[in-house]
């Protein structure tokens, strides 16, 4: 017996799944201004502080320095899919307080955008937690092979944006516009042939998006960690608070809207109207929770290094924030500290180092 078709519609960044098979329970759905106002606010500062700190890191590597290791690889190309997913910060945040007005050509492009960006970037982050084991764990192994790693990031970034592409292609397929409760709504539609199709985006989403990325980093970071404290010369205290932040970080605001996206994926789609109203709410702040990561990639896996903190100086200098003696005292004071500090980084891998303090 046909179950009719299922429409799963995004609301203020929401995914509602909803059955017509039979008579649905009637449930409106109150004006959510908890979702008009949480969100945009969110959204906004995300925007334009994620903005101001990737594009600062494009400008870094286009003006002062050379893409030359690993590290540069990937830092570039995780800043390049941070400002990708932050250009659909504005649609978010319009799209919170009002119905889709955009069209269908449009609701592809952002609901694409948004699927690639979420995918490609956890996948950077766990290139770079890769590049941060090979470098500091297998150090005279990355120097022997210097030209081989810088390759292999090359050919791994490649992977990562073609998976997170591939990954994507049923979002650019599935969605449209559809007019529901007399708002236009930007969504995906599912019958029955390809519910499949949309229970394997809910795996991939939880197994790509967290799942693969998380176990990979607790792994290079537990045995980088090990490496540290087994050091007597480095100076470990800010080095391992930077790492426990790197994952503290990913597990704080990536945790929580992968497990709702796996209990949703699991769960009955069929619930009272109070538990409905509840779950779009928690996905309203597990998602925004999600979306902040994009602003704080810069800072912790960027602006801690010294080498960057120096570019960031330089920049200013040029562009008169700051003049040339200041430049030059702030300059002198951290590589007077850093000259003070071993950085697994420095032996021989000219790049910017996550532990380089």
């Amino acid at each position: 017996m046909s179950m009719g078709p299922s429409t799963e519609f995004f609301d203020g960044s929401t995914y509602i799944t909803s059955d017509y098979s039979g008579i649905p329970e009637v449930c409106e759905l109150p004006d959510s201004s908890f979702r008009k106002i949480f969100q945009p606010l969110v959204f906004a500062v995300v925007f334009v502080l994620g903005m101001m700190g990737n594009i600062l890191i494009l400008v870094i590597y286009i003006l002062y320095r050379k893409v030359k290791s690993m590290t540069d690889v990937f830092l570039v190309n995780l800043a390049m899919a941070d400002l990708l997913w932050l250009l659909t910060a504005p649609f978010n945040a319009m799209y919170a307080v009002n119905q889709w007005v955009l069209g269908v050509f449009i609701c592809k492009i952002f609901r694409s955008l948004y699927s690639i960006n979420f995918f490609s970037g956890v996948l950077f982050l766990t290139c770079i937690s890769i590049e941060r084991y090979i470098v500091i764990v297998q150090a005279t192994s990355a120097l022997k092979l210097r030209s081989a790693t810088f390759l292999f990031s090359k050919i791994a970034t490649v992977v990562v944006w073609v998976v997170s592409i591939i990954l994507s292609i049923p979002v650019m397929i599935y969605s449209r516009v559809e007019r529901i409760d007399e708002e236009n709504i930007c969504q995906m539609i599912f019958d029955d042939s390809s519910m499949v199709v949309n229970l394997g985006m809910q795996i991939a989403q939880v197994f790509v998006g967290f799942v693969l990325p998380s176990t990979i980093m607790v792994f290079c970071y537990s045995i980088i960690m090990g490496t540290l404290l087994k050091s007597r010369t480095f100076k470990k205290h800010k080095a391992l608070w930077v790492i426990v932040a790197l994952i503290g970080m990913f597990f704080v605001l990536q945790m929580p809207y992968s497990i709702f996206l796996f209990l949703k994926a699991v769960g009955s789609k069929s619930m009272p109207c109070a538990e409905k109203i509840t779950r779009m709410n928690v996905e309203y702040v597990t998602e925004s929770l999600a979306f902040i990561r994009s602003c704080l990639n810069p800072v912790l896996y960027a602006f801690v290094g010294v080498k960057f903190r120096n570019d960031i100086l330089l920049v200013l200098k040029d562009i008169h924030c700051i003049s040339a003696l200041r430049y030059q005292e702030r300059y002198q004071s951290h590589r007077s500290k850093s000259s003070k500090r071993f950085s697994f980084m420095s032996s021989g891998t000219d790049s910017s180092s996550l532990f380089q303090l």
